[in-house]
């Protein structure tokens, strides 16, 4: 699997679980999960690689409950490897 295809299946999940994914300019700052008006808000560098993108994103989410919705398995190890 392409890394184009796991980050749109992150985002997939980021969505099922209520949490909106902002791509911005943050400098040297990767990013990170937080709440704003009481929605989920990942923030996410925009100038990171794919892979460093993907590894931020699961780290982020592998704390949420998405075990009780399907992930593809290639996704769910990046999930569970996070």
């Amino acid at each position: 699997m392409k890394s184009e295809q796991i980050i749109a299946e992150l985002e997939r999940l980021a969505e099922i679980l209520g949490v909106e994914i902002r791509y911005e300019k943050m400098g040297v700052v990767s990013g990170g999960l937080c709440k704003i008006n009481d929605a989920l808000v990942l923030l996410v560098n925009k100038n990171l690689s794919p892979q460093s993108k993907i590894e931020l994103i699961a780290s982020e989410l592998k704390n949420l409950d998405w075990s009780k919705h399907f992930v593809k398995p290639e996704v769910r190890e990046i999930l569970e490897r996070a």
